[in-house]
């Protein structure tokens, strides 16, 4: 696509942006902006609907949220924000301003690049955190999108990765992208560090990796990938297929393989800060014990998501007995959100074994062990906890789903079952009920 047909068509932004990011980029961005903003739209007005029917917080939300880390000033601005600052957001906004201590371990689950991100953004505006956090979140977004538009507009052509790019922003589980949340940062840098190794930019490839090891858990698996693109990459646009022989490297071993090296960094200096911090380095795993998580196998993870399904309804048809419930959960909800998690699962494994020809093969191994990470420490309460999010946190996933989306003009239907369905999941997150 050539610069003047971009400005041309009517649009005087795209054009004022490819006079300064030039055509192609100017593009993605402008794909990335319309599918940030109508998706935000969605998730923003039902948010606003529910707290203007519901109130700001129940009893479960004042209990989630203490200290009014979502709501500092009390005023009309913080329902205006409200949409984007639940759960989990409550923690980092503590971690920022407070940071971490021994006499609230829980805090170390929660890595420290975003809370540090947040307190650094805050400053300049008077420290306002809420919009801090939000600040860095769209703009990850927003970055993210537009660069898996370019990199998808590459390998294929602009109509599909147009595609691929409303798919990201309009699954249920992308609600968390404007969140106070990781995972808009975490897509920009993982993607960053895939893109940059594809490349053969390996300098680049580490040093995003090591930082996106400090954003989150999962983050120094990345190693895995990088090393697959290492040995087995094509590194050529458009090349997506898998390798015939994977027991035969297609490229010997370099010093520029040292870069790799950079990324367990990130992992190591957070301990070392908790060991100042906290005086326990090993925190960050002891914590898992507080959101009663425990190591299993991935599929030991998927047979105690399938039991909290089956279990439940034998438990309704009286054919057996299963644990009672804690007092604050309803039967037919919980079912219900079991059987949505597990659904999550198999659209995940689905998106995988679709993809297996299409995307690279390092994005391949990437996206296994995106969904075996989460799958290996399932939680007592609720064995499939967040994985709706966490398959979001993973691009492999949702570029096989937006290819496959492209394909006999499927996004027709599945883009207004897409937004109503980020819809049903904005208000159960706005109000409490849920973090999907």
């Amino acid at each position: 696509m050539s610069q003047s047909s971009v400005t041309t068509a009517g649009r005087p932004l795209t054009g004022a942006l490819a006079e300064v990011l030039g055509a192609e980029w100017a593009v993605s961005v402008r794909e990335a902006v319309r599918a940030f903003v109508l998706s935000r739209a969605v998730v923003w007005v039902v948010g606003l609907l529910v707290i203007a029917l519901f109130g700001w917080a129940d009893s479960r939300g004042a209990r989630l949220d203490p200290v009014w880390a979502c709501r500092p000033t009390g005023g009309g601005v913080d329902a205006l924000l409200a949409p984007g600052c639940r759960w989990d957001s409550t923690w980092y906004l503590e971690i920022a301003q407070g940071g971490y201590t021994p006499t609230d371990p829980a805090r170390s689950a929660f890595f420290p690049l975003y809370p540090l991100l947040i307190s650094v953004v805050s400053a300049p505006l008077g420290g306002a955190m809420v919009a801090a956090g939000l600040l860095i979140s769209w703009t990850a977004a927003l970055g993210f999108l537009a660069l898996l538009h370019r990199v998808v507009a590459e390998a294929r052509d602009v109509a599909t990765a147009t595609t691929v790019v409303k798919v990201a922003a309009y699954v249920p589980p992308a609600i968390f992208l404007s969140a106070i949340y990781t995972e808009a940062l975490f897509l920009l840098l993982s993607l960053g560090a895939l893109v940059a190794a594809r490349r053969d930019r390996w300098a680049l490839a580490g040093v995003l990796g090591l930082v996106a090891a400090s954003c989150r858990s999962i983050g120094v698996l990345i190693v895995l990938p990088l090393l697959v693109e290492y040995l087995w990459g094509r590194r050529s646009t458009g090349d997506t297929r898998l390798v015939a022989r994977w027991w035969h490297p297609r490229h010997a071993l370099r010093r520029d393989v040292l870069w790799i090296g950079l990324v367990p960094l990130g992992v190591l200096a957070y301990m070392a800060y908790l060991g100042v911090a906290t005086g326990n380095p090993m925190g960050l795993f002891a914590a898992q014990g507080d959101w009663q998580r425990h190591f299993l196998t991935p599929i030991g993870g998927i047979l105690e998501g399938t039991w909290a399904v089956v279990g439940r309804l034998g438990d309704f048809a009286g054919v057996w007995h299963v644990a009672p419930l804690l007092p604050e959960q309803a039967p037919t909800i919980t079912l219900a959100r079991d059987v949505v998690l597990l659904a999550c699962v198999a659209v995940a494994l689905w998106a995988l074994w679709w993809g297996r020809r299409r995307v690279p093969v390092s994005w391949l191994a990437w996206g296994a062990v995106s969904v075996a990470y989460p799958l290996s420490v399932p939680s007592t309460v609720q064995p499939l906890m967040s994985l709706p999010r966490f398959s979001m946190a993973c691009f492999p996933l949702v570029v096989a789903l937006g290819l496959w989306a492209h394909q006999g003009r499927r996004m027709r239907w599945l883009a207004p079952l897409m937004l109503t369905l980020q819809a049903g999941w904005s208000v159960i997150f706005v109000a409490w009920i849920w973090a999907p």
